[in-house]
């Protein structure tokens, strides 16, 4: 039985990264720009957004970046359409 790390594919991985520090740009200049300052809401939203960009970061460059594994007798299994399956 063979063991496949089923991960997104790079270029999904890449917008995810840019998707979360756009996240993160948009949060911090609002929070700063606004009369109220920055809230407890605020830390919260950047602090998903950072989880958001490092977990991308990890899936597009480790060598274990995975997000998934399958065992599979039958070949490779099927992937969704973003993702990719390598070999354990």
């Amino acid at each position: 039985m063979a063991t496949y790390r089923v991960k997104p594919s790079k270029p999904m991985a890449i917008f995810g990264v840019f998707f979360g520090i756009v996240m993160i740009v948009v949060a911090l200049v609002t929070a700063f720009n606004s009369e109220k300052g920055v809230n407890w809401f605020i830390w919260v939203w950047v602090a998903l957004a950072a989880g958001i960009t490092i977990f991308n970061l990890w899936a597009a460059f480790a060598k274990k970046g995975a997000v998934n594994t399958i065992e599979s007798d039958d070949g490779p299994p099927p992937v969704k359409m973003g993702q990719t399956a390598e070999k354990a």
